[in-house]
């Protein structure tokens, strides 16, 4: 079927990125420490007065981000009460004790980014690394010298606590999808977009593209589906109409406009993306411009992954040309 040449197709593309990318793509590495926040902080109350000042010296750093990034003020015995008792933590911590009874399986698969990571070329810097339980809308956020993982945000898409949410956003809050959140989160802390007034829409789904791509590098066993947030189906479905999409692009004028609401529709969380169709999934763009990558990189075998995250890539008015690419 076209759907399985495709799929073939893609396979071997690839595999040539395996080998344009030098060195094995996951390699083994001793564990990454996570401090788990949540874990201490649930056992405050019932703490003593030794044992709660050992927990603010021990894990002070940790404490003081993101106690500072929730506006909590300092990190005393008040403060941390009031949070220990918190309605968030009431609620959420039993069940993230239930979906990830340890911390080590985490650890492990952050071990494992980060020495692919290295593979690829990334220099990431040193940080603290913390496991957090919070109300907050943000998975995964970053200080000065730390990077705060809120686990509430992924214990499947059948969670009670989210089924008010949309089901393209359940579909996200799975612990499967984890390591990839922690892959983008790193990936675009370091190197974030850069847009300027001439900035077009191809410029920021090809950055997109490249954010996938590293997804797919950079996590253990990393897939295509999953980097981009799709079903089996929904990626199906974009397989078979990728000249559709690419030809909806190109016939309305969008891949060259500088407009900045466009391409948010093109690659932001969505049910659908109706600028191109209204039966695709959301996030098309990140499709698309994966493909445009996937066909470069077949032509230009030499680029190394951050650089295709650089504006001297992305912005390139020759990119297009170069790929070869067609829909």
């Amino acid at each position: 079927t076209l759907f399985n040449m495709k799929k073939i197709l893609m396979y071997a593309a690839a595999a040539i990125m395996g080998a344009t990318f030098a060195g094995c793509s996951q390699v083994e590495l001793k564990p990454t420490p996570i401090t788990p926040l949540y874990s201490s902080l649930a056992k405050y109350p019932g703490m003593t007065a030794t044992q709660r000042d050992s927990f603010m010296r021990t894990d002070s750093t940790e404490l003081l981000a993101m106690m500072q990034y929730l506006g909590k003020g300092p990190v005393d015995d008040a403060t941390l009460m009031e949070f220990a008792t918190s309605p968030a933590m009431k609620v959420f911590t039993p069940a993230v004790d239930s979906v990830f009874p340890k911390i080590r399986p985490i650890e492990n698969t952050l071990g494992m980014i980060l020495a692919n990571a290295k593979t690829h070329g990334f220099d990431f810097p040193k940080r603290h690394y913390a496991a957090v339980v919070w109300g907050n809308y943000k998975s995964i956020v970053f200080t000065d010298s730390c990077m705060l993982l809120a686990l509430n945000h992924y214990l499947g898409a059948d969670y009670a606590g989210y089924a008010a949410w949309p089901a393209y956003m359940r579909l996200d809050k799975t612990p499967k999808r984890m390591a990839y959140d922690i892959v983008e989160a790193l990936v675009a802390n370091e190197f974030p977009y850069v847009r300027t007034p001439e900035s077009t829409v191809l410029s920021r789904i090809v950055y997109e593209g490249a954010i996938t791509l590293a997804k797919i590098k950079l996590v253990p066993n990393g897939t295509l589906s999953e980097a981009l947030g799709y079903t089996t189906e929904q990626l199906e479905w974009l397989y078979n109409h990728e000249s559709e999409l690419w030809n909806a692009l190109v016939g309305k004028n969008l891949l060259y406009s500088t407009s900045e609401d466009v391409a948010e529709k093109l690659v932001s969380p969505a049910p659908s993306t109706p600028l191109v169709s209204p039966y695709s999934p959301g996030r098309v763009g990140r499709y698309i411009g994966y493909c445009i990558l996937v066909s470069y990189l077949e032509n230009n075998s030499t680029t190394s992954l951050p650089h295709l995250l650089t504006p001297e890539f992305y912005d390139n008015p020759s990119l297009l040309v170069e790929s070869a690419y067609g829909g």
